[in-house]
């Protein structure tokens, strides 16, 4: 069986996907010599925008993982006691 995913996962899907999807669109829509762009440069452009969004929601959460979950003050009590 498998796992349904919750709501908050979805809309965290949704708030990083929506906005690629769009930027995709503008990019394969836009034409300034009235011709279509190239199809590598949407597929280049999608991917590099997909892969950037969830790199920052990746950082972003082990950011915040690691600030919950105590690290960033273990870290801070070591330096203190090798500066003594």
């Amino acid at each position: 069986m498998s796992k349904k995913p919750s709501r908050k996962t979805l809309l965290i899907l949704a708030l990083v996907l929506v906005p690629v999807l769009a930027m995709i669109a503008g990019v394969a829509l836009e034409t300034g010599d009235g011709r279509a762009n190239n199809v590598h440069f949407v597929i280049a452009f999608g991917l590099g925008a997909t892969l950037t969004v969830l790199l920052a929601v990746g950082l972003f959460a082990l950011s915040f993982h690691s600030s919950r979950t105590g690290h960033d003050e273990q870290i801070g009590n070591e330096q203190d006691s090798d500066e003594s």
